[in-house]
């Protein structure tokens, strides 16, 4: 049976960013998300990131986020992280 591809939200309101569509969470830090969607990683960066709420079957995460400095998508599962040194 192929997998049903959830659809993918985002939303940022009173320093809680929701994020429907997530397949695996891969890192949840204090400065650093990283969630895997369907065919794209998204990497959530700030400070005081916190998990409000995770529903693995949904697909959602609500993060608290005391700053937030960038969100960046990336297409494919092809990593340069740790390639160079």
């Amino acid at each position: 049976m192929a997998e049903k591809s959830m659809q993918q939200y985002l939303a940022f309101d009173n320093n809680v960013l929701t994020i429907k569509g997530i397949k695996r969470v891969v890192e949840i830090g204090e400065r650093q998300a990283t969630f895997e969607l369907d065919g794209e990683t998204l990497t959530v960066k700030g400070a005081g990131l916190n998990v409000v709420k995770l529903d693995r079957e949904q697909g959602v995460v609500l993060l608290e986020v005391k700053t937030l400095a960038s969100l960046a998508w990336r297409k494919g599962a092809l990593s340069l992280k740790g390639l160079f040194r």
